[in-house]
C-alpha cells in the first residue's frame, strides 16, 4: 500500500471518529458523544507523538547495533540495515556509519507498525562505553500503527495514529550518572535543536532534551528486559490544518498529586508504559493558556499498550501512540 493510501485511510478513519470539541481549548462539549465529522487538531496527541518518535527512533538504532535479528522477525524485509566504517583506514569498526533504510512505500515491520523514511547514524564507538556518542539523521521517517483504542467508558479521539518525522538527533552515554531518586545509572543525554513532526491533522515543531537514565537490563545482551525513566524539557510550535497556531513546553510534573515525575519506556515494549508529562500551550490568535497532563499510565501497570490520555474539564479523553 503506497504512503499517500494509508494517510488517506488514516485520516477518513480519524475524521469519522474524531469527537467534538471546541477549537480554542480541546474542551468536550458533548461527553455523550462519540463520533463527529469535525477533526480537531489536539496539542497533547502532536506532542506525545513527538516523544514517541525520539524514543522509537533511539530504540531502533540501539536494536540495530546490538541484535539486528529482531529488526528482520516476523518475516520483515526492511529496514535494510547497513553498517559502514567511517574510515577504510581503520582498524576496528568503529566510527561506524548506520543506516536503516525503510524504504520509499510503507510495509509491515517487526513489531506491527508500517514505516518508512530513513535513519543514518554516525556512531563514535560502541553506545555503552562513556562518552560515546550516535549523531542521526532522520529523514522522512513515518510510521503508522493499527492497533484499536477504543473504549467504551471514555472518549476516544483516534484509533489509527501516524507521524512522520524529520531531525537530527544526538545520543551521549554519559556513563553512572546521578539521576532520578538520587540515585546512580547507566544515563544516556538525548537532544535535538529541531524536530519537525508531522500528523494528519497537524504539525508540531518542538527542540527537546531529555536524560534517559537505564534502572534495569543495561548490562545485560538482550534488549527485551531494558527498562528506562527519562526526565525532559522540550518546547515548540505546532498548527492545524485550519492555520491555528500555538507555542508550548512539555516538562516532567513537580508534585506528586499530578504523577509521576518522569515517563518510563521498556525496549519489551513498543511504547511508553508509565509515567506524565506536563504541557502547558498558548492559543497565538486568543493568548488563551492552557495546562494538560499526559498519562502514559501507573507506576504499576504491566500491560503494554499504545494509550495515552489527558483530562479536560473532568472527562478523560484518550489519544494513542504511533
Amino acid at each position: 500500500m503506497k504512503k499517500a493510501s494509508i494517510i488517506l485511510v488514516i485520516s477518513s478513519i480519524i475524521l469519522a471518529l474524531f469527537s467534538c470539541t471546541d477549537d480554542d481549548n480541546n474542551t468536550v462539549t458533548n461527553p455523550n458523544t462519540t463520533s463527529s465529522s469535525k477533526g480537531n487538531f489536539v496539542i497533547e496527541q502532536g506532542v506525545a507523538s513527538g516523544e514517541m518518535a525520539i524514543t522509537n527512533i533511539s530504540h531502533l538504532i540501539l536494536l540495530a547495533l546490538d541484535q539486528e535479528d529482531v529488526l528482520h522477525n516476523n518475516g520483515a524485509t526492511y529496514p535494510i540495515i547497513t553498517k559502514e566504517k567511517l574510515s577504510a583506514s581503520q582498524t576496528g569498526d568503529y566510527p561506524m556509519i548506520l543506516t536503516l533504510d525503510f524504504g520509499t512505500d510503507t510495509s509491515v515491520c517487526f513489531d506491527s507498525r508500517y514505516r518508512s523514511g530513513k535513519i543514518t547514524a554516525t556512531i563514535t564507538s560502541p553506545w555503552k562505553d562513556s562518552l560515546s556518542t550516535i549523531e542521526a539523521d532522520v529523514q522522512n521517517y513515518y510510521m503508522a500503527t493499527h492497533t484499536p483504542s477504543y473504549d467504551s467508558t471514555i472518549l476516544a479521539y483516534e484509533d489509527i495514529t501516524e507521524c512522520s518525522s524529520n531531525m537530527k538527533l544526538k545520543i551521549k552515554c554519559l556513563g553512572l550518572k546521578n539521576g532520578y531518586n538520587n540515585e546512580l545509572y547507566p544515563t544516556q543525554y538525548i537532544t535535538t535543536d529541531s524536530a519537525s513532526i508531522s500528523t494528519t491533522l497537524g504539525n508540531v515543531e518542538l527542540s527537546t532534551s531529555r536524560y534517559t537514565y537505564y534502572t534495569e537490563g543495561f548490562g545485560t545482551l538482550t534488549y527485551d528486559d531494558d527498562k528506562t525513566i527519562s526526565t525532559l524539557y522540550s518546547n515548540g510550535t505546532a498548527i492545524d490544518k485550519k492555520d491555528n497556531s500555538w507555542t508550548w513546553n512539555s516538562k516532567n510534573v513537580t508534585s506528586s498529586s499530578e504523577g509521576l515525575p518522569y515517563f518510563a519506556y521498556n525496549r519489551a515494549c513498543y511504547w511508553f508504559i508509565s509515567g506524565d508529562i506536563k504541557l502547558l500551550y498558548k492559543k497565538i490568535s486568543t493568548q488563551k493558556e492552557l495546562t494538560h497532563i499526559i498519562n502514559f499510565g501507573q507506576s504499576n501497570q504491566t500491560s503494554c499498550n499504545n494509550n495515552a490520555s489527558y483530562t479536560s474539564n473532568g472527562t478523560s479523553i484518550t489519544i494513542t501512540l504511533p
